[in-house]
C-alpha cells in the first residue's frame, strides 16, 4: 500500500510568516495613514486658527478692536504760536508717536479745554490696523492692510496732528482738569486694568485757571499737593507712564523755571503715575 505523502511543518511554518508579514505591513501603512490624515487636519485647523486670529472684528472708522492691546492719549496744549524750530521737532515727537503704536493698540488726540460743563471728546480716534508687515500672504491680504493703514490710519491723523500745531489763544489751561477727564474716559474704562496706557502731555506746563495759576508764581510741590483745589482737579494714573513735552515760551526764564519740571513729576507721581519723560520741544 501506498504511502500519501505528508505536507512538512517548514512549509507550513514559512507560509504563516509570510501571513504575518503581510498584515504587519497592511497595520503600518494604516498607522502612517491616520497619522497623515491627523497632520492634515491639525495643519488647516492651526491655519484656521491663524487666519481668524489676523482678521480681527475692527470698527470702520476708528479700526479699533473690541479691545485695543494699548491706549495712548495725546493730550496738547498750544497756546502761544510755535516758531519755526518748534513747529519742526513738534512734529516729529507726533509722528514718533504715532509710529510706536503697536498693532491693534489705540491713539486718542484731545486738546486741553475746560470741563466745567463736559468731559472731553478726542479730536481723533485711531487704531493702528497693522502694515503689510505684519501679514502673511497664507494667512491674510498684505495688501489691504497696507492700504487701510495708509487710508484709515496715518493719514486722518496726520490732518490732524497739523491743525494742533496751531495757537488757540486761549486765556486759559486746565491742564490738570483735562488731564482728570482723560483719565476718567480713556484709562479708568472697565477692562482696561491690564492694557498698557500712556499719556503725553505737550503743553508750556503753565496751569492757569481761577483756582490754580502758575502764572502767580509756582507753588512748593508739597503744599500744593495737599491743597483743597489740587484735591478736586487730581485724578487715578496708576499704571499709566506719562511724558511732558514742554513747550518754551517767549519769556520762559521767569514762567518755566528748572522748578516746573519737578513741580509737575511731584504732581504725576502724587496722582500714582509713572513720569517717563520730560522733553522740552527744541526752539
Amino acid at each position: 500500500m501506498a504511502r500519501r505523502p505528508t505536507t512538512g511543518g517548514r512549509g507550513e511554518t514559512r507560509r504563516g510568516t509570510a501571513r504575518a508579514e503581510r498584515v504587519r505591513r497592511q497595520n503600518q501603512s494604516a498607522i502612517v495613514k491616520i497619522v497623515a490624515a491627523i497632520a492634515v487636519v491639525g495643519a488647516v485647523v492651526f491655519i484656521y486658527l491663524r487666519v481668524q486670529a489676523s482678521h480681527l472684528s475692527l470698527d470702520e472708522v476708528t479700526l479699533c478692536p473690541a479691545k485695543p492691546t494699548s491706549v495712548t492719549v495725546l493730550l496738547v496744549d498750544v497756546t502761544d504760536p510755535m516758531n519755526t524750530a518748534q513747529r519742526q521737532d513738534f512734529t516729529n515727537q507726533l509722528a514718533r508717536v504715532k509710529n510706536s503704536i503697536p498693532r491693534y493698540g489705540e491713539l486718542l488726540v484731545s486738546k486741553v479745554d475746560p470741563t466745567d460743563a463736559n468731559l472731553l471728546s478726542p479730536i481723533i480716534a485711531r487704531c493702528n490696523p497693522g502694515t503689510a508687515a505684519d501679514v502673511n500672504e497664507a494667512t491674510g491680504d498684505p495688501a489691504f492692510v497696507q492700504k487701510q493703514w495708509s487710508e484709515g490710519f496715518d493719514k486722518p491723523l496726520q490732518a490732524s496732528f497739523e491743525r494742533l500745531a496751531t495757537a488757540s489763544g486761549s486765556e486759559r489751561s486746565p491742564i490738570l482738569e483735562s488731564i482728570q477727564s482723560v483719565a476718567l474716559t480713556e484709562f479708568q474704562k472697565p477692562g482696561r486694568e491690564d492694557v498698557p496706557r500712556r499719556l503725553v502731555v505737550a503743553s508750556d506746563l503753565l496751569q492757569n485757571t481761577g483756582e490754580i495759576s502758575f502764572y502767580r508764581g509756582l507753588p512748593d510741590p508739597r503744599e500744593f499737593t495737599s491743597s483743597a483745589a489740587f484735591r478736586r482737579a487730581r485724578t487715578d494714573l496708576r499704571g499709566v507712564e506719562v511724558e511732558l513735552w514742554m513747550l518754551e515760551r517767549s519769556d520762559a526764564a521767569s514762567t518755566q523755571p528748572r522748578s516746573l519740571a519737578d513741580l509737575w513729576d511731584h504732581v504725576i507721581t502724587e496722582q500714582g503715575g509713572d513720569l517717563k519723560r520730560v522733553y522740552n520741544v527744541s526752539g
